[in-house]
């Protein structure tokens, strides 16, 4: 079933006109239990619908980029393979099944140190990660 078809809530019909308006995705969020917290795993599940996002129709957007906040060390999220786990899903798991090739997952190590100049080092990260945006991709 095609997009046009369903119905959807003003708040889905809402974001996915916002979708429609841009030609890159961008999400930053907090890694919770190895995934996507639930308020976007919400958002994903809600908005990129069938008919819409992938099925008859898939999203137009050329980019996306996902920057996970981690509260873990980079050591820590390889210990498991947890950075690759999230990097298939994402990228292949949502991106590429909704028509999107070029996609991106980057993470930001130990979100929760203490030390000033460790967040100023993770900020300059993130407004290296938008400012080359879609260049190296």
């Amino acid at each position: 079933m095609s997009a046009e078809y369903q119905s959807f809530s003003p708040a889905v019909q809402a974001e996915m006109k916002r979708l429609k308006e841009h030609d890159a995705l961008a999400f930053i969020f907090p890694i919770w239990w190895w995934h996507l917290p639930a308020m976007l795993k919400g958002y994903v599940d809600r908005v990129l619908n069938n008919g819409f996002a992938y099925g008859a129709n898939h999203l137009h957007h050329h980019h996306a980029l996902w920057i996970g906040l981690a509260g873990e060390s980079k050591t820590q999220m390889k210990k498991r393979h947890y950075d690759e786990a999230m990097t298939q899903l994402l990228n292949v798991g949502i991106a590429d099944y909704c028509g999107i090739s070029n996609s991106k997952v980057e993470f930001l190590y130990e979100t929760l140190e203490s030390n000033p100049s460790h967040y100023d080092m993770l900020l300059n990260q993130a407004y290296q990660l938008g400012l080359n945006y879609g260049k190296d991709q």
